[in-house]
């Protein structure tokens, strides 16, 4: 065996025209091997320094078997790995100028892995990077300075995972380290078995504070759990307990056809990464409360006082996936256009004020801009005007960003929708114990109040058996079918009134006829049941345009528009 050792005060020069090998140990002990530029030292055993390497020239690991490297916090300025059996990290080192992959990779187990400030990685693949396999960490140094501000860790946790996690930062310049760990801890402890790349990134900063953050990480296949939706995927960040913090603006379809990338940008805090999910989207909690004047219109079907009647239901007609697909009701976000129940939720024998009327659309407003539309998702509406989630009794959960204050809009298929006021944002706060309440029902001023509309307030009051509801104005036929003006007004006479629909789309001309709506024909005729009865009837008792000139007050010149 060949141990080639270095004593003190001993200077030794690798000069381009030479290319020494130490083909078994290379030590330096209290001395300084400088390395001119071009030249190569190749060492086919393990390596050890207490000083740092000088020049510009590079080591090379080119064993026959696993080499140990212990730098002891000390430079090298230049570091090639060809040892297809890799190479081990043995104590902390730094990397001065380039640390290039030829062949296998570098473990560096507990030990950090220094990148210098304007040092590199360069030609890591799935096949050759380094792996922190255990408490370790690749460091990068000023991280966000000028010409420094970007930074690729070609991590994994072990030679068969490779997880690489981009970091951009635009905020004060900082060391940042970054490792890969095995698992994502859903709750700190528990592996999670489902929703998510199983694979996490631990990034830190040595400052704390400063930080705005661009990250970018990758996963393949095989890393993905039970039920992970590649479609709907982030960047969330472990927070504690069970909480993960994903905004719902970054849940999208991964980048890539494997392996496969999500970004995430203004991240002000460093910690736990993982790609998550729909599953674990940032979510509120609301109670909200609307009536909608068809279904509180009149008398029969199954209404009663102070409640809406629930024939849809009843008469087995409400679909089990959600109807809002087209017209004014344009699904955006997360959530929106996927939502279905079971059957059970319709299917309940006994009358109570729970049982569901119909189903409704729900639009997530941004606080400050309401026109900004940020999330959509479909609920069920109760027969009490409890809007509830997809299992009939529960509060509406609506992804947000981040904690802070919205604007909610609530609209129906055949009725007007309606907005909170501008004054009154609801503020939405994240797995909140108590959530947010907003009631429509009790007074006009409970919905925005366009200034521009003079013919009718948002909102009409129905008085049916001494209970008056302030409701969502019925018979708006073309919501479903029309993104313009016709889809957000109620008209009875004249060009485009819904009145004609009714007799003509309907019924076909026959203005002594009836239709029956039936499952089958809910998503195509329903919205001509202005009164939600079961029934489409033009004249005679229980007909459904008297629920347009309920709206318009009795005036037929008038026309209800939406406000919005």
């Amino acid at each position: 065996m060949i141990k080639r050792t270095f004593p003190y005060a001993m200077l030794i020069w690798a000069f381009a025209c030479i290319s020494p090998a130490a083909f078994a140990q290379l030590t330096i002990n209290n001395a300084q091997l400088f390395i001119e530029s071009g030249a190569t030292v190749t060492v086919q055993g393990d390596m050890s320094s207490n000083a740092n390497i000088g020049g510009t020239g590079k080591i090379l690991l080119k064993g026959s078997s696993t080499q140990n490297v212990n730098m002891n916090g000390f430079t090298i300025p230049n570091l090639d790995i060809e040892n297809p059996l890799n190479a081990n990290l043995t104590g902390n080192a730094i990397i001065g100028n380039n640390l290039n992959f030829t062949i296998g990779s570098l473990r560096i187990g507990n030990n950090t892995l220094t990148v210098a400030n304007n040092a590199t990685v360069t030609n890591a693949t799935n096949a050759k990077f380094i792996v922190t396999n255990g408490t370790g960490s690749v460091k990068k140094n000023n991280l966000g300075a000028a010409g420094n501000t970007s930074f690729t860790f070609p991590i994994g946790y072990s030679a068969a995972e490779y997880n690489p996690v981009t970091v951009t930062n635009t905020g004060t310049a900082d060391n940042y380290a970054a490792r890969a760990t095995q698992q994502v801890l859903v709750d700190g402890v528990t592996p999670a078995t489902s929703d998510f790349a199983n694979n996490s990134w631990v990034i830190t900063e040595e400052v704390a504070g400063g930080s705005n953050l661009a990250i970018d990480g990758t996963w393949s296949s095989a890393d993905e759990l039970s039920n992970f939706n590649r479609l709907k995927a982030g960047i969330a960040r472990y927070t504690a307990g069970s909480d993960w913090d994903l905004p719902a603006s970054n849940v999208l379809a991964a980048a890539g056809a494997g392996p496969y990338t999500r970004n995430r940008s203004g991240i002000t805090n460093v910690g736990t990464f993982a790609v998550a999910d729909l599953q674990f989207v940032n979510k509120a909690r609301v109670n909200l409360k609307v009536f909608l004047q068809g279904a509180y219109t009149g008398s029969g079907g199954g209404i009663a006082a102070g409640l809406m009647r629930d024939q849809l239901r009843a008469n087995n007609i409400l679909p089990v996936s959600q109807p809002y697909n087209a017209g004014k009701f344009i699904h955006q976000g997360v959530e929106g256009g996927t939502e279905t129940v079971a059957a059970s939720v319709f299917n309940v024998a006994a009358v109570t004020d729970n049982n569901i009327v119909d189903w409704v659309f729900v639009t997530l407003l941004d606080g400050n801009v309401p026109a900004t539309k940020l999330q959509t998702r479909t609920a069920l509406l109760q027969r009490d005007g409890d809007i509830v989630d997809l299992d009939g009794v529960s509060p509406l959960s609506l992804p947000i960003n981040q904690n802070g204050n919205y604007h909610i809009s609530v609209g129906h298929r055949n009725h007007l929708s309606v907005r909170t006021p501008n004054a009154s944002p609801l503020n939405l706060v994240e797995n909140a114990v108590s959530p947010v309440s907003w009631d429509f029902t009790t007074a006009v001023n409970k919905a925005y109040a366009d200034p521009t509309i003079t013919s009718n307030a948002p909102l009409i009051a129905v008085t049916f058996s001494g209970n008056t509801k302030y409701c969502l104005i019925g018979g708006n036929t073309d919501g479903m079918t029309n993104t313009g003006a016709n889809g957000r007004t109620v008209i009875y006479s004249g060009s485009g009134n819904d009145k004609s629909s009714i007799l003509s789309a309907a019924l076909a001309g026959n203005s002594s006829g009836s239709l029956t709506i039936t499952a089958a024909n809910y998503q195509t005729l329903g919205r001509y049941d202005l009164n939600m009865n079961g029934s489409v009837i033009y004249s005679g008792s229980g007909n459904d345009p008297i629920v347009i000139l309920n709206a318009l007050g009795s005036n037929t010149s008038v026309t209800a528009k939406e406000h919005q």
